[in-house]
């Protein structure tokens, strides 16, 4: 039986949250009233659950919630409150409460989150940890990405703004997915822009659309990706990229919630949801005087820090063998599966590039090795990672020289391309013109190698 303590100093307030809970027969309900004694119970006594008022004269919730954690910090607290704003909702999550509900919410809305909060042990207990776990999207196992859930099914049904750091290709954009399918506008467009694929010249004609004649070559009136978003998110990839001047048009919306095309003199309402992510050190690039702080400041609601996939080993063989389940099945070929060795290689590796690194080096061993080949061995990832350099090294000075020189060359060619298909983010005319190169070019070698390139930024 899950024993649940519930604090409130209006006596109706606690006794209608008793009733709500009352008739689950599983749940051990303890009213109080008294904040004081509630400080005493809580040091005294083992709870499943803690469901406490934010504002109660002397004591405040959050020092419940503080003595709560000190007794055990697992203990979840889902806070409720008649004076919710975002910044209280920020403060409490970031101390560490399960959950924040503003008054009046429904029985259904608080039964669903206490139903929640009391899973949440099962879902991060160290016997389901070897279990793959998609969740909103996401793949994983560790510890690491639980956490990272969790604060997903904190904040997503508030409307505050998301910062999301983290390496080139750790998932970044799948946790700003995650975040809306949670959300109130989970129902309106997830609008993803990359801050450094786009033309500074066309940027703000794409995010703020334009009138007609407002530049050579708009011939019509065209609304932008923010209107497009209009209730439901706008994603900011790489936000450290984008230049000043564009910097403090965001920061007028962020300000305003008011758009106008280029070139319009009308003002257009944008109610969205905006969620930034960037690789760089923000607050190193405000010192620097290349970002503004006053606009990171507003990004900066709340935090999340997605960790590079070297530090979360127990997602790499996991998602190694989801990407190799997928690529079997799209493609129609028996399952594949690694060898112990390949694995054991997967796990050593640092993964410089992270998830999508690791997607590009199982679909290039997945499509080198023959239609029937059930089993993925070491050397079949050999050529792939930079741990094998040293005896790839050794087997080229046992072939000829024509075929040494053939497979220098097309590492080289694989390695070059992959580089600055990442660095575009997958947009071939970007990748073109950096290399010096035309579309027709990078699209055979893309051909030529197999090269499957997956933004998962």
């Amino acid at each position: 039986m899950k024993n649940i303590l519930i604090i409130d100093d209006e006596f109706e307030m606690l006794q209608s949250l008793g009733k709500i809970l009352s008739h689950i027969t599983d749940y051990k309900i303890n009213l109080e009233q008294d904040p004081n004694e509630a400080l005493r119970l809580i040091e005294e006594k083992q709870f499943d659950l803690i469901i406490s008022d934010l504002k109660m004269g002397s004591i405040s919730g959050l020092e419940i919630l503080e003595s709560a954690q000190k007794q055990n910090h697992e203990l979840p607290v889902i806070m409720i409150s008649g004076y919710g704003t975002i910044e209280a909702s920020v403060e409490a999550i970031q101390k560490g409460a399960f959950d924040f509900i503003e008054k009046p919410f429904t029985s259904r809305k608080l039964l669903k989150s206490v139903e929640k909060a009391l899973s949440r042990g099962i879902d991060i207990s160290d016997d389901n940890l070897n279990n793959a776990q998609e969740i909103h999207g996401i793949t994983y196992s560790s510890k690491q990405m639980q956490s990272i859930i969790n604060s997903i099914e904190k904040i997503s049904f508030q409307n505050m703004n998301v910062l999301i750091l983290g390496e080139s290709g750790v998932g970044k954009e799948l946790v700003a997915r995650a975040i809306h399918k949670l959300s109130k506008g989970k129902q309106h467009p997830f609008v993803p822009v990359n801050c450094g694929a786009l033309p500074e010249e066309l940027f703000e004609s794409e995010l703020f659309g334009h009138e007609r004649g407002a530049f050579t070559g708009a011939v019509k009136t065209k609304p932008g990706l923010l209107e497009f978003a209009n209730h439901g998110t706008f994603f900011f990839d790489e936000i450290g990229d984008m230049s000043l001047p564009m910097q403090i048009k965001i920061l007028r919306l962020l300000e305003e919630k008011k758009i106008r095309r280029v070139g319009g003199n009308k003002e257009i309402d944008i109610d969205i949801r905006i969620i930034a992510a960037t690789n760089k050190n923000l607050e190193r690039e405000i010192d620097e005087g290349k970002f503004r702080g006053d606009l990171f400041y507003r990004l900066n609601t709340f935090q999340i820090t997605v960790p590079p996939i070297r530090e979360r080993k127990d997602d790499i063989v996991l998602l190694a063998n989801h990407f190799l389940t997928d690529l079997c099945q799209k493609g129609g070929f028996l399952i594949k599966r690694f060898s112990q060795n390949a694995e054991e290689a997967l796990k050593e590796y640092s993964w410089p590039g992270n998830v999508r690194e690791l997607y590009n080096v199982v679909s290039r061993a997945f499509y080198s090795c023959a239609a029937d080949k059930k089993v993925i061995e070491n050397d079949d990832l050999l050529t792939f990672l930079s741990t094998g350099k040293q005896k790839l090294n050794q087997h080229i000075f046992l072939q000829s020289y024509k075929n040494a020189k053939e497979s220098v060359i097309s590492k080289f060619e694989v390695d070059y391309l992959t580089h600055h298909l990442k660095e575009n983010a997958g947009n071939i005319s970007l990748t073109a013109h950096k290399c010096g190169l035309d579309r027709r070019s990078i699209h055979r070698l893309i051909s030529k190698y197999n090269i499957i390139y997956q933004d998962e930024s």
